[in-house]
């Protein structure tokens, strides 16, 4: 029995960028609920904005008995290529904090590093251990993440590694590349933390951390709506309406995401959700909702569902267009 925050579908499937221009578009998300039937969500409060991520929680033990779990906070595996259009990354790692009952909590940091066995083609192996054995620390493993380390410094402390299962996976990198630019490996931090939830009795999790953006200028506001890049964000007649008047028919832009399908995963469907967005002043925003969306301020959209089950992640886009 475990309970986990999950930020991608699958922790061993490495991060995959979508193009040059436009990297970072990286999903994340809230609490999943494993094997546990006495565990309800009674309500979930999430804020989504660029800056920030904010995620309230109300959990009921409907059980007469204590339960005890390990909650995990998996960031995605993110691979050794350094892109300069990529998320804040370092930001999310610095920003992310629990409150468990209105106690501000300190969650342990777990650090895996991976190495591909046929180059970035490859599947990601696990080699923690091994590079621990050559003198490698977690702050070190941790530097696709945080940039806190030098790239040219690790490559050369890693050609000297003789451990069997490095020694034989550095024949996969390619030795001509700019190891300035590109971590030996790709890294996954996860944060865990003990929890109690009491019997019959309600929990309340919060967390939040900066969310990673990606942003890009190649969008074709003048392209049709079977698009799949309109069709991944609802982009609407009405939309493309605005972005024409304004005259910006490659308007900048950015775009999030966040794993809301795991809410579906608790006992029975969450009691009260309540979804809010945030946009800079002069933003169009679209994601794919239904019309519980609606506009409650000049900057903020607001939805609220009742025994809901979620079936579909968020994408959402924020385009200069006012």
């Amino acid at each position: 029995m475990r309970i986990r925050l999950l930020l991608t579908a699958s922790l061993l499937t490495p991060l995959i960028v979508q193009a040059n221009d436009s990297s970072g578009f990286i999903g994340t998300g809230g609490i999943e609920y494993l094997e546990n039937p006495y565990i309800k969500m009674l309500s979930e409060d999430l804020y989504i904005s660029k800056q920030q991520i904010r995620v309230a929680y109300q959990f009921k033990n409907q059980s007469k008995q204590d339960i005890h779990e390990t909650i995990l906070f998996p960031l995605p595996i993110l691979e050794r290529f350094y892109n300069s259009d990529f998320a804040n990354t370092a930001a999310l790692v610095k920003s992310f904090k629990v409150q468990v009952n209105g106690k501000n909590l300190q969650p342990d940091i777990h650090v895996r590093a991976f190495m591909h066995a046929h180059g970035q083609t490859g599947k990601p192996v696990d080699v923690t251990e091994s590079l621990k054995k050559c003198g490698f620390s977690d702050s070190e493993l941790m530097a696709p993440w945080t940039e806190q380390h030098n790239n040219i410094k690790l490559h050369k402390k890693l050609s000297r590694c003789n451990n069997p299962q490095i020694h034989k996976l550095k024949a996969a990198l390619n030795q001509q590349e700019d190891t300035g630019h590109f971590s030996p490996w790709a890294a996954q931090i996860i944060y865990s933390w003990k929890q109690t939830f009491k019997a019959s009795s309600i929990t309340e999790v919060q967390h939040q951390y900066t969310p990673l953006v990606g942003s890009s200028i190649h969008f074709d506001a003048r392209k049709n709506k079977e698009n799949t890049f309109y069709t991944t964000y609802c982009i609407d007649d009405n939309f493309r309406r605005k972005m024409k008047t304004s005259g910006k028919n490659y308007p900048a832009h950015s775009a999030l995401s966040y794993i809301l399908t795991t809410g579906a995963n608790w006992a029975g469907p969450i009691g009260t959700f309540t979804l809010t967005i945030e946009r800079d002043p002069n933003e169009l925003v679209s994601l794919c909702w239904d019309k519980s969306l609606k506009k409650v301020g000049p900057n903020h959209f607001r939805a609220v569902k009742h025994n809901f089950i979620p079936t579909r992640d968020l994408d959402i886009i924020f385009a200069e267009g006012i």
